[in-house]
């Protein structure tokens, strides 16, 4: 079993830690029963608060996952919870090394990726790192921003021609979520993750930051260094809307109390 979840700017996030989710994760999918998880970071929440059908998707996932320091801050500030951080990279990670450790007999499908041989790279070091996984397909899409039904129905027929266990989504949020969100019943897999940048991550293709920049939540600030074109301006945007959210958020409840106190007094 796992926990309830706790509310942080819309979104449900799991209380649980990293050994629950996998551990839960792993039961699930020898049990087949189809579900799939999500990441949620600054950009994420906020994507979600502008998007009533993301939101949605989030909050139906089986597993939504604290990716980035910002929900935790929120938690630890104002829930007076203390979430774990869990990126997309470390779930991948353990998963797959918990797979190895306990010699379950899994198979992975990759879909995304910005080229086919970060794809490869990936079945690459995976088959040296953890050997008893298989990884029985992967794809790229032609056009990583936008896909033709055709294209769409050419990869559904892959993925449940090769019937792998657990789906590896790479396309980007928030258009990875609604991609496994819309095509879940159409495909034979047991578990789907979406896990965006883990792909150049775990490929090599792109450098991670330092652990303590991991650990103090300074990341971003790493990755706009490594490719500032890209991610500046998404960053210095997202992380600004981020605050203004939780402040809405602050001045919201402390509305809510106040009204509260004072319709009591009145009583």
């Amino acid at each position: 079993m796992i926990e309830e979840k706790i509310d942080i700017l819309k979104i449900r996030i799991n209380k649980d830690n990293l050994d629950e989710l996998i551990n839960y994760s792993l039961h699930a999918v020898e049990d087949k029963r189809k579900f799939y998880i999500c990441t949620a970071n600054a950009f994420v929440t906020v994507k979600a608060n502008e998007d009533d059908e993301f939101l949605n998707i989030l909050n139906n996932a089986q597993i939504v996952i604290a990716d980035g320091m910002s929900s935790v801050w929120v938690s630890r500030t104002f829930k007076n919870y203390n979430l774990e951080k869990i990126s997309g990279y470390k779930f991948f990670v353990e998963f797959s090394k918990s797979v190895a450790e306990n010699n379950h007999k899994l198979s992975y499908y990759f879909l995304g990726g910005s080229r086919m041989d970060v794809l490869e790279k990936i079945k690459s070091r995976l088959f040296l790192e953890y050997p008893v996984i298989e990884v029985s397909g992967m794809y790229c899409p032609t056009y990583f921003d936008e896909m033709s039904d055709e294209e769409n129905k050419k990869i559904i027929e892959d993925i449940n021609d090769k019937k792998p266990d657990v789906l590896w989504v790479g396309l980007s949020a928030p258009k990875q979520e609604k991609w496994i969100y819309k095509n879940l019943d159409k495909i034979n897999i047991k578990m789907a993750c979406g896990i965006g940048a883990v792909f150049n991550f775990y490929s090599g293709n792109v450098k991670r930051a330092p652990v303590w920049m991991q650990n103090t939540g300074m990341e971003w600030l790493f990755r706009i260094f490594i490719e500032p074109k890209r991610l500046f301006k998404k960053y210095m945007i997202y992380n600004t809307k981020f605050i203004i959210l939780v402040f809405k958020d602050i001045f919201s409840q402390h509305f809510k109390k106040a009204k509260g106190t004072k319709k009591g007094i009145k009583n």
